[in-house]
């Protein structure tokens, strides 16, 4: 029992660290990463947007069509 303590201690030693290693190299965006960041991520949500709306549009074609 005294092993799976020890284990359980060795493994969050070794956690706590390297959560303390990440963060230690994190830092904050400047302003010219966040609005890439920001560009690309609002292009992708629309671009997914779009295919949903022609993937509907087709299926009521479909359905539309065999009535």
């Amino acid at each position: 029992m005294a092993e799976a303590n020890l284990k359980k201690k060795e493994r969050a030693r070794s956690w706590i660290s390297e959560y303390t290693r990440v963060l230690k190299l994190a830092k904050k965006p400047g302003r010219k990463e966040y609005s890439l960041t920001s560009k690309v991520t609002g292009i992708g949500i629309v671009f997914i947007g779009i295919i949903g709306y022609l993937i509907k549009y087709f299926s009521v074609l479909i359905q539309n069509f065999g009535v």
